[in-house]
């Protein structure tokens, strides 16, 4: 399996490619959906705000199994769930029939997104799952630029054709399948973990060292060890389904997993809204939205190339609140405006400030998490990011029927500012070392390197 390692990482980020294909797509067909689905204006979220909140609700179901099942088990179904339902929705005849297959679309991208960040924790040890880290977050860039131009060519032949892109993930599914490892996240950091695995049955052993001697093909059935072991995997179970709350009693994980909320509520903001005031002020259709929106991705992807170096000068605390400023700044900025040039310029600024507090988040979460509940810790995350995703377009559209759309700008900038308080304010409070050496130290089982300072 190690001859295709170098096909591991294209494949992953394409995996995350599709995962992160909702509301970027479809956003500048959202208003072209109005008239086809007989639905209002506040309702229309509800295509991105259902498939979020399948996203989740499932993320944690499928976070208590990734710790004990092979990640290709967990997520070649989600490929083929994903795949299969985003075509449905192209011959959806009405709104509520729509909405239900989005929803099982959002159950096959929760463990799409999942297995994807801990095979990057499975595969790339040290240096190298900085590197893979950092070119998941272009490839999501890249999609943040394409997404919504291609979503609003595609609906200019029709507006459910988008929905037939999400075909694509089924060829992914194949390759997944023939290409990618079968292991386990418990079997230690990197490449060398995958092999080592043992047959609870038999107990048999295959490269595997005990006490110095290799055992190659040699079963312990009815040993002590084998008694031990399947008590020891008695435990486990049982403990698998206190590790989520277990985790939450750790403010470095709690912080991180409000952030992934945060940032996703905040970013929605502009996904959903912005063809809106594009359409009502400038009189846009969706290709020109997608266009719009394309800006923000392709300063996103800019910002990706730079985040190492920016990471060597300052700390992350200080960039995560410094991008939740620019985003929250940008957001106002764009409700009040009504200057075409100032509105680029505000969404090349929104895109410094999203593509930061995107990768300081997972950077985040990826440091804090415990390598014993990886799998857990991260499914929670992803789950706060979907939820942040799910209540945005909820709480704003409930804002744009009271109050109108530049309230909703506003109010989202609020948000922002208020979370980028916290980030400072908690930077007082919190020691956090260098992500590299951090790296390191995670490979070796260390939890964290952001810790309290002593009172």
């Amino acid at each position: 399996m190690k001859k295709y390692e170098n096909t591991w990482l294209p494949i992953i980020c394409s995996i995350m490619f599709f995962a992160l294909a909702n509301g970027t797509l479809l956003g500048p067909v959202l208003p072209e959906m109005l008239g086809p689905l007989k639905t209002a204006e506040q309702d229309i979220g509800m295509v991105v705000a259902v498939f979020t909140l399948a996203t989740a609700l499932f993320t944690p179901v499928f976070g208590m199994f990734a710790d004990r099942l092979s990640r290709k088990t967990l997520l070649i179904p989600c490929l083929i769930l994903n795949g299969f339902a985003g075509i449905a929705c192209y011959f959806a005849p009405d709104f509520e029939t729509l909405l239900i297959f989005r929803f099982v679309q959002g159950i096959g991208a929760a463990g799409m997104l999942l297995v994807a960040m801990l095979l990057i924790g499975d595969l790339y040890p040290g240096h190298e799952r900085v590197h893979a880290t950092s070119r998941v977050g272009m490839t999501s860039a890249i999609g943040l630029v394409g997404f919504p131009v291609l979503g609003g060519l595609m609906a200019l032949k029709s507006w459910n054709f988008p929905f037939l892109f999400y075909g694509l993930v089924l060829p992914l599914a194949v390759f997944a399948a023939i290409l990618l490892p079968n292991g386990k996240g418990h079997e230690g950091p990197g490449v060398k973990g995958y092999g080592k695995k043992i047959d609870e049955k038999g107990t048999r052993l295959s490269g595997t060292e005990l006490n110095g001697t290799e055992l190659n093909g040699t079963e312990l059935n009815g040993t002590e060890l084998n008694r031990k072991e399947n008590n020891g995997n008695e435990k486990k179970r049982k403990k698998s389904l206190l590790e989520p709350l277990s985790t939450l009693m750790d403010f470095k994980v709690l912080y991180a997993i409000f952030l992934g909320f945060a940032i996703f509520f905040l970013l929605f903001v502009i996904v959903i809204y912005l063809p809106f005031k594009l359409k009502t002020d400038f009189g846009y259709t969706s290709k020109e939205a997608g266009f719009a929106q394309g800006i923000i991705g392709i300063t996103v992807i800019f910002v990706s190339s730079r985040v190492k170096g920016l990471s060597l000068k300052y700390s992350l605390l200080s960039l995560t609140g410094a991008g939740f400023f620019l985003t929250a700044l940008a957001c106002g900025m764009i409700g009040l405006v009504n200057s075409k040039v100032v509105l680029v310029l505000l969404l090349m600024l929104f895109g410094i400030g999203g593509g930061l507090i995107q990768i300081m988040g997972d950077t985040l979460i990826l440091q804090v998490a415990p390598m014993a509940s990886m799998g857990s810790t991260v499914s929670l995350y992803n789950s706060m990011k979907y939820a942040g995703q799910t209540l945005s377009p909820v709480f704003f559209g409930f804002m744009l029927v009271r109050f109108g759309l530049k309230p909703v700008f506003l109010s989202g900038a609020g948000f922002g500012f208020v979370v980028a308080g916290m980030c400072w304010f908690l930077k007082g409070r919190l020691k956090t070392e260098h992500e590299y050496a951090h790296v390191e130290e995670h490979t070796k089982g260390k939890d964290s390197s952001l810790t309290f300072k002593n009172d």
